[in-house]
Formats: structure tokens, C-alpha cells, sequence
């Protein structure tokens, strides 16, 4: 038995095969294949593509598959679901299923889909588990509610300097430390989101401005600590809602994914330990979020797989984290 895994990002696009032990025999990873963001062809392609190349390196064809998942980002209201249907049945895969890419990381962070997921990468979203159901709340977009996500978080950094610049609200060590950063004043990149330009350029900025936010909060800046502040303030909103409606045996598992958690400075992960209390557990995985798809194709194929499956899937990014 072989199962495919994928994880369809905005940024990236990981696909992982693994036989009935757990063994990884091929790992590719390709650029974004976010319908909403490379059009419905492009996805396709790019998927295609990357699911080939899988395959070639597997030395395995289609028909070999017994199963696949796919974690989509964007696959959210049903207009959307039935965009991502049309591009995945152009596949041809014999056995499949899909679901939002926060499903996949909640199964990739806890392993037995109890506890709670917060990703923060490009976007946000939220996933939880009890064992006895899966609910899920945000992952829109900050006109509809989210908070999180690292252009969101790159955005309260970039309105702090702004709004500091022309006395509107505090000094904040952030704007030296970002305008030394590009060499010039942060007027001078606002054409990158206001015109219909590249915006691979504003997402290297936003990479610069959260460098900038931990570096000044390291400086003990009010305004930087404000806004890891508020960072934390919105995982715990997040928490509690869960805890409201589900039952959660502590300690409960809060599993923090995406690459700005993954690249977050420890200040920010300390006070969001200190905040939660030992009720909870804090995971970071090294591994990607593809691994729960592999998961989930398995056991969508019927496929009872053990803890040394697991480790023997983990062991390709260094183990169980």
C-alpha cells in the first residue's frame, strides 16, 4: 500500500509518499498552488507537475496510489470547494479526498486530532479536536475577523511606524530599525500594496518587518511589546473558544504552525506559555503539515497504521518534535 499526501499553500506546495511502514520514498516540494492566487489552471498544473514528479522518483504510477489527501489552502465556503473539486478531479486519482490545509495540520501536530491547531503562516486559521469532533473557527481574512497570519502581523508593525512617524501614536524603535533595514524611508514601499505590482516584494518586507518587531521588543519597546501583546491576547481568545464548546483533558496540546511560529523569536513563544499556563502544552513541529495528510490518506484508505509508522515518517525531518 502507498499514500500520497499534499499540501496545497499559498507559498508552497508539498506532496510525500509513503509505503505501509511509514517510509517516505519521495518528497517534492513546488511553488504555491493556491487557486486564488495562480488561477484555476495554474493549480492545476502546478499540481500535476508535482504529483509526477512523486510518482517518477517513487518509481510508482497512479494506479499504485491507494490513497490520497489533499490540505488546500482556501478551500473554505462552498463556491470554493466546488473551484477545488473541478481542479482535483482533473487529476484523475483513483482514490482522494480534500479538506481545508488546517485540517491536515491539526492531524500533523497532535497525531490523534486531539487538541488545538493555530496556524499563522501566510494566513490564519484554526483547527480543534476532542476526540469526539473536529470544529473550526477564522481563517478568512482581516476584513471578516483574522488576526493572525504574518501579513497581518507585518501590517501592525508597518501602521506602528507610520502612525508614529506623523505623531499619531507612540515612538517606536521599529522605524529606525526597519528603515535601516531597506535603506530608506517606509513611504517609499507603499506603491508594492497600493498598485498592482509583484507582491512576492511586499512579502519580503513583511519578513523585515517582524525581524524588526522582535528586535525591538528585545529593546524593551512599548509598542513592540503592545503588539506581541496583542498576539497573545488572540491565541488565548482562540483557546478559550474552544475550551467553551469542547471537553479537553489537560494538559491540552496547542499546536502552533506556520512559518511565523516556526520562525518566532522565543520572547513571543514564552509569553504565550506563561499566558496559556501549565494546563497546556506548546508544540512547534519540525515537521510539515503534509505529514497529516499522509496521515489522513491512510486512514481514509482503512489502514490501521502504529506508532513506529509514525516514526519511521518523522524520521526524514529528524523525529517526533
Amino acid at each position: 500500500m502507498y499514500f500520497m499526501g499534499i499540501d496545497v499553500g499559498g507559498s508552497k506546495t508539498d506532496v510525500a509518499i509513503v509505503d505501509k511502514n511509514g517510509k517516505l520514498i519521495s518528497h517534492v516540494r513546488a511553488s504555491g498552488a493556491n487557486y486564488q492566487g495562480v488561477g484555476v489552471q495554474k493549480a492545476y498544473e502546478i499540481l500535476k507537475s508535482a504529483i509526477n514528479d512523486a510518482l517518477q522518483k517513487s518509481s510508482l504510477n497512479y494506479n499504485e496510489l491507494s490513497y490520497s489527501y489533499f490540505g488546500v489552502a482556501g478551500a473554505d465556503m462552498d463556491y470554493e470547494i466546488k473551484i477545488v473539486k473541478s481542479i482535483l478531479e482533473r487529476l484523475q486519482l483513483k482514490n482522494y479526498d480534500f479538506d481545508n490545509d488546517g485540517r491536515i495540520a491539526l492531524k500533523s501536530g497532535t497525531f490523534d486530532d486531539k487538541g488545538i491547531l493555530i496556524s499563522c503562516g501566510t494566513g490564519g486559521i484554526t483547527y480543534a479536536g476532542d476526540g469526539k469532533k473536529i470544529a473550526r473557527k477564522g481563517g478568512f481574512s482581516r476584513f471578516f475577523g483574522e488576526r493572525l497570519g504574518a501579513f497581518v502581523i507585518a501590517s501592525m508593525v508597518a501602521s506602528a511606524i507610520i502612525r508614529s512617524k506623523d505623531q499619531r501614536d507612540e515612538n517606536t524603535l521599529m522605524k529606525q530599525i526597519f528603515e535601516s533595514k531597506i535603506n530608506q524611508p517606509i513611504e517609499e514601499i507603499m506603491h508594492y500594496e497600493y498598485a498592482n505590482e509583484d507582491k512576492s516584494k511586499l512579502a519580503e518586507y513583511a519578513i523585515l518587518l517582524i525581524q524588526s518587531l522582535y528586535e525591538a521588543a528585545h529593546q524593551f519597546d512599548y509598542v513592540a511589546l503592545r503588539i506581541m501583546g496583542n498576539i497573545v491576547d488572540e491565541i488565548i481568545k482562540i483557546v478559550t473558544a474552544y475550551r467553551k464548546e469542547m471537553y479537553f483533558t489537560p494538559p491540552v496540546k496547542v499546536v502552533l504552525e506556520g512559518s511565523f511560529f516556526k520562525k518566532a523569536d522565543p520572547i513571543l513563544i514564552n509569553m504565550i506559555q506563561s499566558a496559556l499556563s501549565d494546563e497546556y502544552i506548546l508544540i512547534i513541529p519540525k515537521h510539515p503539515p503534509v505529514v497529516g495528510a499522509v496521515l489522513l490518506a491512510a486512514e481514509k484508505a482503512g489502514y490501521k497504521y502504529d506508532e513506529n509508522f509514525i516514526a519511521n515518517l518523522l524520521s526524514h525531518w529528524g523525529g517526533k518534535k
